[in-house]
């Protein structure tokens, strides 16, 4: 019970976190720690403003993947995982911010070493269960991403390394054809 808990507020974090266009990863502390930090990121109401708290669903931001498949990238989250003194990170970083601007799929930073660098300066050091979610087998290599489904937590890794902006929007595409021929799709 108190698993599904925690998947469901990670989930929960997740949507909003995407939908409020924060563009670093989860904290490295707890659930409620991250919910703090959100807050502060909220967007501040005058006194005399009413209406609703609710969050407004992420606008759609569609992509048509090669086989024709149109998918929601606000259902889909690319968390890296860097580190702050990374030659490969430094060449890295800056392209997949500029892609995830250009295409519209959010993006979550981790560090591996508690360090950012000049293109993520404040990447949040990975904690150990984060770490265990994404590599249970896999070497732990930077730069790193991932694919993570925002409704069911489904995490697919897409490259590891550097690569140029047409190997990784390749690799994005061959990931989420899979994703959605699985099945796991919001």
């Amino acid at each position: 019970m108190h698993r599904h808990i925690n998947v469901v507020l990670n989930t929960a974090l997740l949507v909003a976190l995407s939908m409020s266009g924060v563009t670093v990863a989860m904290a490295a502390s707890s659930t409620r720690d991250e919910i703090a930090r959100l807050q502060q990121h909220a967007p501040q109401h005058s006194a005399g403003e009413t209406g609703s708290r609710a969050t407004p669903a992420a606008p759609a931001r569609i992509m048509t993947l090669s086989n024709g498949t149109r998918v929601n990238l606000a259902d889909w989250t690319v968390v890296l995982f860097m580190q702050g003194h990374c030659s490969f990170c430094q060449k890295f970083d800056p392209l997949i911010k500029a892609m995830s601007a250009q295409h519209g799929f959010p993006l979550f930073v981790y560090t591996f070493d508690g360090q950012g660098d000049q293109t993520f300066p404040e990447a949040i050091p990975a904690p150990p269960d984060v770490m265990r979610t994404f590599f249970p087998g896999l070497p732990v290599a930077s730069p790193t991403t991932f694919l993570v489904n925002v409704h069911t937590l489904a995490t697919y890794p897409i490259i590891q390394g550097a690569a140029d902006e047409a190997a990784f929007m390749a690799r994005l595409d061959t990931v989420l054809k899979d994703a959605t021929q699985k099945g796991v799709t919001p």
